[in-house]
């Protein structure tokens, strides 16, 4: 009888103290702004981002929390967000973080990020090209797959395993890569196109670009993304929807660019261009040495390496 009598006691104490360590072990959820997170450790996890704003950029910090991951779908669903920029801080994105997100036109990946989940940003409809850092080792299976609109994605060598169906998208769809890596061998096995990628290093460092170089078959010449470059060397870039031009000021200069145009105004006067300046996926792209070279600057081509280095100091 007394077995019998105590050993419901027991399991029941033994019960109590396992509900007990499961309520204490779950994590507590917070909201700020328009981004719900979980803390672990002292780190932040956004489980959602309100589908609230166009332009949503992913702070660093939540509370006193570092932010190191998006949640499997925290991002996905979207209809509103159109442009999502994501801190170094994070390098972990969950399983369909953005999926079936149509809005999502642009995203800027963080330097730290080490994968891309399988279907991170499935059916993304709007997404128009892709840059994947140079930290990223794998991308999953179906990552970008019926993104209808994907013009370019851009897989640096890091990348060593790419996942079935990773990329699906329209027929005019590139794949930019160094040769004999998995990002040109995925392109050459699935028939998609492939271009091999040009970087350009302006004062020591490398340009992340969000669309790639090309090169213009008409004329042979490296076309070059104008905005990026000449941010990256201090100046103030502008548009003028009205006149079509592209405005840069920088080092007391001031330059005019108008895509299609055989020449740009500097200071007031003609440059002619090795060739005209051209707009592809909403960029300005020309050969930049005739840019560079007219603040001043100076531009070297390695061919071997497909590597533009570009020296200026003001």
């Amino acid at each position: 009888m007394q077995k019998k009598f105590f050993l419901p006691v027991i399991m029941g104490i033994l019960m109590a103290v396992l509900c007990t360590s499961v309520v204490f072990a779950e994590e507590e959820t917070y909201k700020e702004d328009i981004f719900t997170y979980t803390v672990s450790n002292g780190q932040a996890t956004i489980t959602n981002v309100d589908d609230s704003r166009e332009t949503v950029t992913i702070p660093e910090k939540l509370g006193d929390c570092t932010v190191t991951a998006l949640a499997g779908g925290a991002c996905g669903g979207s209809s509103v967000i159109q442009e999502i920029t994501l801190p170094d801080t994070i390098t972990v994105i969950g399983e369909m973080c953005f999926a079936y997100s149509t809005g999502i036109r642009t995203v800027h990946l963080s330097a730290q990020l080490q994968n891309i989940e399988d279907g991170a940003f499935y059916q993304c409809e709007s997404l128009w090209t892709i840059t994947i850092p140079s930290s990223v080792q794998r991308i999953g299976a179906n990552a970008f797959a019926l993104c209808s609109n994907l013009s370019a994605a851009t897989i640096p060598a890091g990348v060593t395993d790419i996942g079935s169906d990773a990329f699906q998208a329209s027929g005019g769809f590139r794949i930019y890569a160094k040769p004999d890596t998995a990002g040109a061998y995925f392109a050459v096995n699935n028939g998609i196109q492939f271009e091999e990628l040009i970087t350009v290093n302006v004062n020591g460092n490398d340009v992340v670009f969000d669309q790639p170089c090309i090169t213009d078959t008409r004329y042979y010449k490296t076309m070059v993304p104008l905005r990026a470059v000449m941010e990256a060397l201090g100046a103030q870039v502008s548009w003028d929807y009205t006149m079509n031009t592209t405005g840069i000021d920088i080092g007391g200069n001031r330059l005019l660019i108008r895509p299609g145009e055989p020449f740009m105004m500097v200071n007031g006067q003609a440059y002619y261009l090795s060739c005209p300046a051209i707009e592809f996926n909403d960029r300005v792209l020309l050969p930049i040495r005739d840019v560079v070279e007219a603040i001043g600057g100076k531009v070297g081509w390695d061919e071997g390496q497909k590597l533009v280095t570009i020296t200026y100091q003001p």
